[in-house]
Formats: C-alpha cells, structure tokens, sequence
C-alpha cells in the first residue's frame, strides 16, 4: 500500500461493500471508526448506509440502522425501490441480520426533548446502547445526526452529546457511519462544520456541474489511521449498489 506505515497495514478494514468506495479509503473503514457521512437532500445518503448495513448482513455481520427521518416501511420500501437486486432483504429482516428502527422508535424521545433537551437525548442514546448491545450488531448506521441538532440548540451542549454518541459506539466497538444534511450540496459552498472534527472519518457526497447538467461525486476528506485518496469521484445509484465511475487520481493519498 503506498504511503501506509506498518502501524496503518495492522489496522482491520471493514469492508463498505459499496463499489468503489473501499479502494478510496485503502480497502474499508478502520475497525471501530464513527464516519460521518455528509451529502445535500436526495444525495443518497440514506441508500449509501443502507448499502452498508445490507452487504455487512449479507456476509454474516448483524448491523442495524436507526433513520430519525424516515419509518421502518418507508426505509425499506425506498430501498428495494433502488436496489433491485438486493433479493434477500426481506430474508435478512426476517432473520434479525439486518434490522431497521426508523422515526417510529425515536419520535417520542424528540417531542421531549423541546422542554428537556439533553435528558431525551441521553435517554436515546441509552435505549440505543442497550438495542445495539442486546443484538450483538457489530455495523450501524445513524440517519439523521441532523434532526438531533434541531432541538440541540446550544451548540457547545450539541458537541458535547455528540461526543457521548460517538463514545458509546466505541464502547460498543461498533463501525458505524453517521449522516448530516448540508445546507448546499456545491463542493466550493462547503462549510466545515464544528462537528467534522469531532468523528474518525468524513466522506463528503456533492452535486457538481451547471445547472442544466448536474454530477453527483463523493470524496473522503478525512479517514483516520488509514490513507486515502483525494479524488472527487462521479457516483451513480443502480439496482446493483451505488458505484463509483471514475476513480481519477487514486494514487494520491493522504495520512
């Protein structure tokens, strides 16, 4: 591998399964690493974590998704709506392998929160610990870290709970990619949040070109404990996955 030390060669890869994706990021996501997965409306946020979540339950690992946007019925349906292929969804529900928990699970703790923000926010992540712990997942996904900070108003107290989401995943020794909704989906428009800094990773899905013409392109801006490429590489969704088109400029990497 070029440019990675025998401390980084050491480091298990979780595989996203996502065409493409893994020769980005030198094969896979560190082990236990929180990815913070960053993209405008309709990007594809959501199916890139689904992809995830799916191929890690197709190869035997128990991963769980929690949607605070969408329900159970809606995450699914949309799903096999996009990926066509994946035939066995159903079959890997059914058999706990892959489970879904969407707004349903999460709405009440919301409607708590606007009096007591923190104390509903611990509450879920206690309910969180306890659902990930009792399934032995070893794959998550969190769609959306946005609608938390919606009734997180103090941005000091919004970091800090973050912090506690991403210490209970370690805890849990989970690899989990995380959702954010930006405010733009142009790559020159993109503001580096407070939260950027705070997860092991941060991948980056963009809508480039005109207005009459546009591409959407992901790129991985950080990744730590492993090198990874710089490129800013066209994706398109198919019934088969998400695949990268163009991986232009993969021998560039960085620490």
């Amino acid at each position: 591998m070029i440019g990675v030390g025998i401390s980084m060669a050491k480091r298990i890869r979780i595989k996203t399964g996502i065409d493409g994706v893994d020769e980005l990021i030198e094969g896979g996501m560190p082990e236990y690493s929180q990815v913070l997965l960053a993209g405008g409306p309709g990007s594809g946020k959501t199916l890139m974590c689904f992809e995830y979540l799916y191929k890690s339950a197709h190869n035997g690992d128990t991963a769980i998704l929690f949607s605070f946007e969408e329900d159970t019925k809606n995450i699914v349906a949309n799903a096999k709506d996009a990926f066509t292929e994946f035939t066995d969804i159903d079959e890997l529900i059914e058999s706990k392998k892959l489970i879904i928990y969407g707004s349903e699970m999460s709405r009440a703790y919301m409607s708590r929160g606007e009096e007591k923000p923190r104390f509903a926010f611990s509450e879920m992540l206690t309910q969180l610990e306890s659902l990930v712990a009792s399934s032995g997942a070893l794959r998550i996904a969190i769609d959306s870290i946005s609608v938390i900070k919606l009734f997180i108003r103090d941005a000091f107290e919004y970091r800090d709970l973050s912090v506690s989401l991403i210490s209970m995943l370690k805890r849990l020794k989970v690899t989990s990619i995380i959702t954010m909704e930006m405010a733009t989906p142009e790559k020159s428009s993109l503001i580096f949040e407070p939260e950027f800094f705070i997860y092991d990773g941060l991948i980056v899905m963009y809508s480039t070109g005109g207005s009459e013409s546009r591409t959407p392109a992901i790129e991985v801006i950080k990744m730590r404990g492993s090198a990874h490429s710089f490129a800013t590489v066209p994706y398109e969704i198919t019934s088969g996955g998400i695949n990268l088109l163009v991986l232009a400029g993969r021998s560039n990497r960085s620490r």
